[in-house]
């Protein structure tokens, strides 16, 4: 499958970006990087494997705790779907939104 095709199954704007992230499966806790993020998930690097359907809470700086569940496996992580209610969900929204505007203010600077 195309990377075009993939993005057009997306419910939701996927962005690039490096945050740190604590993930937490029952009682053990992984440091990880937030690699790319939506309302609905994330690409996660870690450097440990979690198999698919794995429940576990995603901590992310200056976002929160997420519950979510492990849906694909990447090259140095794993794909995550979170599981949030809609109103929680329209929070996360703005929450990556006000990410997204602190990037681009961010690359404008440096262009500058």
């Amino acid at each position: 499958m195309t990377n075009s095709a993939t993005d057009n199954r997306r419910e939701h704007r996927r962005i690039l970006v490096s945050k740190p992230a604590t993930v937490t499966k029952g009682s053990l806790e992984y440091s990880g990087k937030i690699l790319n993020i939506s309302a609905g998930g994330a690409g996660i690097r870690l450097d440990v494997q979690l198999l698919d359907n794995t429940q576990i809470t995603v901590n992310i700086d200056n976002v929160g705790t997420i519950p979510a569940k492990v849906v694909r496996q990447m090259q140095d992580g794993v794909g995550v779907k979170f599981d949030l209610s809609e109103e929680k969900e329209q929070r996360f929204i703005q929450q990556i939104t006000e990410i997204v505007e602190k990037k681009r203010k961010e690359s404008s600077k440096e262009s500058a």
